[in-house]
């Protein structure tokens, strides 16, 4: 079922998306595959959490939220450096860009992706970066995000 949902979701990328959302989608990969430290600062909370669902697979779950001021128009895009058959988990680039309102619902987003991985969670070693594109009163920011585990 796994490995249909992954051909099902290639299909969609080569097929379902414009040009422009391919090219948004991997300058954002080579982005990504560059960057070696988290920004400094940013108007929400950011974390990642892992867990290990079946025997052979980890789910990773990126959460944004406790904004601290009211953003909008938000892309993610969520990097690691593990072999897997997905593509890469994002949010805003083929689907509709999201907003967060502070002190509203809903008060976070969730990217979630998952990665091939026998061992132990506590022996898993991962590093994750993501890449946060949003508008404070339609003025542009962007943030990177780098974790290891």
């Amino acid at each position: 079922m796994k490995k249909i949902l992954i051909i099902l979701l290639l299909i969609f990328f080569i097929c379902g998306c414009t040009s422009s959302e391919k090219k948004e989608y991997l300058s954002y990969i080579e982005e990504l595959k560059e960057v070696k430290e988290s920004s400094k600062d940013y108007p929400f909370n950011i974390e990642v959490k892992y867990d290990k669902i079946t025997k052979k697979e980890i789910r990773y779950q990126v959460i944004i939220d406790a904004v601290k001021e009211n953003i909008s128009d938000i892309s993610i895009i969520a990097y690691h450096n593990k072999k897997t058959e997905d593509i890469f988990p994002s949010m805003g680039i083929f689907d509709d860009k999201e907003s967060l309102l502070k002190n509203s619902k809903p008060s976070g987003l969730i990217l979630v992706g998952y990665i091939p991985y026998k061992g132990n969670l506590e022996d898993f070693k991962i590093t994750m970066k993501v890449l946060v594109k949003y508008k404070i009163n339609n003025k542009e920011y962007k943030i990177h995000y780098v974790t290891k585990k």
